[in-house]
């Protein structure tokens, strides 16, 4: 039998309520802004999404914002690896590397959005595999 790896999560999300995840969370995308597929080839990603949109509400200095990114790559790894025999893996890694551009390149107005810009190289999440 196949050991499931953990998906990572700050602890904000592991103990949010329903009400809460609902307001923040939208899957993939942004917010109001481009929707993207919530799937890699039938392979659901919405929980690192998810995952990302909570860490993306939080965050509170540039080092948050790399580290939300990171974190959604890894959590979207683990989905893949999870989720995927060997011949998806390559095709499903190669789309988690497209997505990890987008929010990387084009996700800082969505982070910043509502929050003073601090440039702070600190982590203030702390988080935990489930």
């Amino acid at each position: 039998m196949k050991t499931l790896l953990p998906i990572c999560a700050p602890k904000k999300y592991w103990d949010a309520s329903a009400a809460y995840l609902e307001e923040v969370c939208n899957g993939c995308g942004a917010k109001g802004g481009i929707k993207v597929p919530n799937s890699f080839l039938g392979l659901s990603i919405k929980t690192p999404c998810n995952i990302h949109d909570v860490m993306f509400k939080e965050g509170k200095t540039q080092a948050d914002f790399l580290f939300a990114n990171a974190i959604f790559l890894l959590n979207l790894t683990i989905t893949i690896i999870n989720g995927s025999n060997w011949f998806m893996k390559p095709i499903r890694f190669w789309l988690a590397t497209k997505y990890f551009i987008a929010v990387s390149l084009k996700g800082k107005s969505a982070y910043w959005k509502n929050k003073k810009i601090n440039t702070g190289m600190y982590i203030t999440y702390k988080g935990e595999f489930r």
